[in-house]
């Protein structure tokens, strides 16, 4: 083993010089001989263990203030440089130092030390050498760390804890997931039943004037071929006999018709983004066509629309679905915004915010009472019970911006009277993920 090289010998001036040092230095410092007896005991020792130099001074009792029962403290065994002693007594604990050669360095906790305070201690040793390079003692210096330990502890536990709390607001937010699935699927079935209710409803009265009326042909023909056997036919029942089959035909198609009406409303409610067509599409031009398409029924309203739709909006999603939206918009309007109203005006705009474009749709009808305002979107809501109205227009409106096109709806009232309708819609819209799927991602 190298030894360092032998330096002078120190004069008076800088024995004392160096023990003024040693005994003005903040953290403690013990120094023993060869014979393990203790040479130097420094004022800090003295303030940090409540124990003083004249008690300790050429004694072997340097162990009592770390331990209760005899045992070497570090620089015992660095002096003897007793490896086993080293692992025996601090195992796991020691490590030679990257700062001072030949050096080791442990840090460890000693319960009731000094002041009967509990402490952590990291503390080094290291041989002495005399001028010739031969081991006179061994030279260890401790530092408190306890409140290093403590702040390291206080951090552990509380990253501990964050970590707790982030497992329980995972398991929380896996319930959260769970119980607002069963709600969605739970409202599905409640929407289902109530659609199912209303559709059912609604088909009776068709239904039962069709029987009703079929009924009543079948007694009259069967009469009528009664008379014919029995040579009593007249002019005059065989006229009200063809009166009835027309009377009777007109209202069969006209329950007809509104059963068929039921039944396409109920397709456009079912239809999902499959059954439709994928295209880059002109936002601007698919409401023209719509408005085109009603140019008659909007002038004999006496309604003006404005698309204010700039030419630039561009999506990637279903031209069907959206051009429905409109119809049933306009259709909506023109019932129950301005049926007793002899003009109107609707416009249209249209706003791209980030990968979403935001439609306004607004008019200056009669509004909607505010009471209506959670009831508009439920199927078949109407105000117009019995006057040519089943209630689905806006229902079919809202399955169609929040399932294929994945977008939501908002509506408000305007302090000048009308409707304003918010339809945010993705620039994409969603693709399910399998055939079968109702589930979306954008």
């Amino acid at each position: 083993m190298l030894r360092p090289e032998p330096s002078p010998p120190c004069s008076a001036h800088e024995q004392k010089l160096l023990e003024e040092i040693v005994h003005t230095y903040p953290q403690p410092i013990i120094v023993i001989d060869i014979d393990h007896r203790v040479l130097i005991w420094n004022k800090a020792c003295e303030k940090v263990f409540g124990i003083s130099a004249k008690d300790v001074l050429g004694t072997k009792d340097q162990w009592k203030t770390f331990y209760p029962e005899p045992r070497p403290i570090l620089a015992d065994i660095v002096l003897d440089d007793d490896k086993e002693q080293l692992e025996l007594f601090y195992p796991g604990l020691h490590r030679k130092s990257p700062f001072i050669e030949d050096a080791y360095e442990v840090e460890s906790f000693f319960p009731n030390l000094g002041s009967h305070t509990d402490r952590w201690l990291y503390f080094t040793a290291k041989r002495l050498y005399d001028e010739d390079g031969n081991v006179v003692g061994a030279i260890e210096s401790l530092i408190d760390i306890t409140q290093r330990m403590e702040a390291e502890a206080e951090v552990k536990q509380l990253n501990e804890s964050l970590c707790d709390h982030s497992q329980k607001l995972e398991e929380a937010n896996e319930e959260l997931k769970a119980t607002m699935l069963k709600l969605a699927n739970t409202q599905k079935l409640a929407s289902l039943g109530k659609l199912v209710a209303g559709i059912s409803h609604e088909l009776n009265t068709p239904i039962g004037n069709i029987r009703t009326i079929s009924t009543a042909l079948k007694a009259d023909a069967a009469r009528i071929q009664d008379q014919l056997n029995a040579g009593g036919m007249t002019k005059s029942a065989l006229e009200n006999f063809l009166n009835n089959v027309l009377e009777s035909t007109d209202l069969i198609e006209k329950s007809t018709a509104k059963t068929a009406e039921l039944i396409l409303s109920c397709q456009q409610i079912s239809a999902s983004d499959n059954e439709y067509e994928r295209s880059m599409l002109d936002l601007r031009a698919l409401v023209e066509e719509v408005l085109n398409r009603q140019t008659q029924g909007l002038a004999r309203s006496n309604i003006l629309v404005e698309n204010l739709i700039p030419h630039d909006i561009t999506m990637n999603s279903f031209a069907a679905p959206i051009q429905q939206i409109f119809d049933n918009l306009i259709n909506n309007t023109r019932m129950h915004a301005f049926g007793e109203q002899r003009s109107g005006k609707i416009k249209i705009c249209a706003q791209v915010c980030e990968k979403m474009i935001k439609v306004i749709f607004t008019d200056n009808g009669c509004g909607i009472p505010t009471k209506n305002f959670s009831k508009v979107f439920d199927p078949f809501f109407t105000t117009k019970f019995g006057q040519g109205g089943n209630g689905l227009g806006l229902y079919i409106i809202f399955n169609l911006v929040t399932g294929v096109l994945g977008g939501s709806l908002e509506l408000q009232s305007p302090n000048d009277g009308g409707i304003e309708l918010h339809i945010i819609l993705p620039s994409t819209s969603p693709y399910a993920l399998t055939v079968e799927d109702d589930t979306y991602y954008i």
